[in-house]
């Protein structure tokens, strides 16, 4: 059938009794099919967009990237994945089509703010933002199959795709690689979880489950946030890792970002501080790495300062930023695992100023903030938990809320990907855990290396970091070894925690402790002593 449908026959635009003229099209993106007919719709509309289909598509997948940067994973998937595109770009204005009006609603409710500070990343300009419902009035996509939804997954000729789908679908994933999916999400929780120079947006005073064990410290950070630099100039904030220090100190940002806007705040570790210096040093930038962290500074926030141990040079930079900051009435925040007289391998006159600072500790949770916490997150992360299930977490795992969040990041895999109800029997079977057994712990990659480093004397630092001591390389690489042993993620999973060493270096350090207690006894009884206290 060669003639062309006659669409004259059908369609009178605004009234006019001339009939549309087609043009000729080759495999026309179907949202160019779509702005050209709206442009005929409506005369008084451009007829050319200043962003091209193929622009709005990258824009659309770099956006939903950095959406999926600031929120948690299983909210990102329910409301931005595959759900959201991009459809227009207006002088101030970004148009978005989602796919449900629940879907809209969500998002503008609670996650508009998200959504501008992502376009602000990617675009360099603060738009406002307008969402439509597919298919409803005010969308500029059609409700059907062939909108830029699915154009985000790549087209392919009907052949090739009917083929691949074929077999994909046919086969399926195994259960073997469901269950290796849920200790990946896992594993990626434990790694998204380091401080880094970005204010994770989703830590507020407002979600911070307050309890004994760390309620002297919230109520300090809040102060310290009402009033940068006055109240509490210096505040050191110690406990052992995952009890919430992170937490506090993204919440001081924050608070101080919403209420103070006009103040700048620096968020750094010891380690990034030490590796700034260094390139500035290197590119001759010193001046600007100083100005940096004095003139451009009005809260200072370090995590890790007893990372500074016997790095002669980065203390000396340090004692100069805390007199510069100190003397401007400016506020300054340290978070470490031990107080300032415990900390090995820094100068006295470093050990002094950080001890002028406030100190305040945050202790293990009790069994009763261990439960808050575990109904909260429960509730932030959509996972329903009976209270049978929530008792038995937290009776079991006492050490630390991150480990805590490790146990609903795996039952939340579990439900998302085996497809079942949690019960206290599956809780049980997938998390190892038992009422019966006493101080019992929950195995991670963390907990392994830090066993390991208390084992050896050698700082985690120090084994994550880029040291290449012998003594440091040995430890590292039984930390390897028992890791891949105990947890068997994949290599990679491994090495990322090792400041992101290849699967090389990994396999490497697994093969070569796994050769040397072949024929070395007292590693052998090192390495079981080891396991013996995980």
């Amino acid at each position: 059938m060669t003639q062309k449908f006659p669409f004259h026959h059908f369609l009178k635009l605004d009234g006019s009794t001339e009939p549309a003229i087609a043009t000729k099209t080759q495999a026309a993106h179907p949202v160019v099919i779509e702005k050209a007919i709206k442009s005929v719709m409506a005369p008084e509309a451009k007829l050319v967009n200043e962003f091209s289909s193929e622009e709005l598509k990258t824009i659309t997948e770099e956006l939903l990237d950095n959406i999926k940067n600031l929120m948690n994973s299983s909210k990102f998937h329910a409301y931005f994945s595959n759900t959201l595109t991009v459809s227009e770009i207006k002088q101030d204005v970004v148009e978005m089509v989602v796919t449900t009006t629940f879907i809209k609603k969500m998002i503008e409710t609670h996650y508009g703010d998200i959504v501008r500070q992502s376009i602000y990343q990617i675009l360099g300009k603060h738009y406002q933002i307008e969402i439509h419902v597919m298919g409803q009035a005010g969308s500029t996509l059609s409700s059907n199959n062939e909108n830029i939804l699915n154009t985000l997954k790549a087209k392919k000729p009907e052949m090739s795709v009917k083929t691949s789908t074929f077999f994909i679908e046919d086969l399926g994933p195994t259960q073997d690689d469901l269950y290796k999916a849920i200790d990946s999400k896992v594993i990626e929780h434990q790694q998204n979880d380091q401080v880094t120079h970005q204010i994770d947006i989703n830590k507020t005073f407002e979600n911070f489950v307050i309890g004994s064990s760390n309620n002297i410290a919230h109520a300090l950070s809040l102060a310290v946030a009402k009033e940068p630099g006055k109240t509490y100039p210096a505040l050191y904030v110690y406990g052992n890792s995952g009890l919430g220090k992170t937490h506090l100190i993204h919440a001081i940002a924050n608070y101080i970002h919403s209420h103070k806007p006009s103040m700048r705040i620096t968020m750094t570790s010891a380690n990034r501080f030490m590796d700034e210096m260094v390139n500035a040093i290197k590119n001759n930038k010193h001046s600007d790495f100083k100005r940096k962290y004095t003139e451009k500074t009005d809260v200072l926030i370090i995590d890790d300062i007893h990372e500074l141990k016997d790095r002669s040079g980065t203390q000396n930079q340090f004692f100069t930023v805390f007199n510069e900051l100190m003397e401007r009435g400016k506020q300054l925040v340290f978070t470490s695992d031990k107080p300032p007289k415990e900390i090995d391998g820094i100068e006295e006159r470093i050990r002094t100023r950080l001890s002028s600072a406030l100190p305040v500790e945050v202790q293990q949770p009790d069994l009763e903030t261990r439960i808050a916490i575990l109904k909260r997150k429960a509730v932030e992360r959509d996972i329903y938990l009976g209270d049978d299930v929530v008792s038995l977490i937290a009776k079991c795992v006492k050490s630390n809320i991150r480990e805590l969040e490790g146990c609903l990041v795996k039952l939340g895999a579990v439900t998302s990907l085996l497809k079942i109800d949690i019960d206290l029997e599956v809780a049980k079977e997938h998390l190892k855990l038992n009422e019966e057994l006493e101080n019992q712990k929950y195995v991670t990659i963390e907990s392994i290396a830090k066993t390991v480093s208390h084992y050896y004397k050698i700082p985690i630092g120090d084994m994550r970091g880029k040291a290449k001591t012998k003594d440091v390389a040995g430890a590292r690489q039984v930390a390897m070894y028992l890791i891949n042993k105990m947890i068997k993620p994949t290599l990679k999973e491994n090495g990322h925690y090792f400041s992101s060493r290849d699967h090389s270096t990994v396999l490497h350090a697994v093969n070569t402790i796994k050769d040397r207690i072949k024929i070395e006894s007292l590693l052998a009884q090192q390495v079981l002593d080891i396991e013996k206290q995980l």
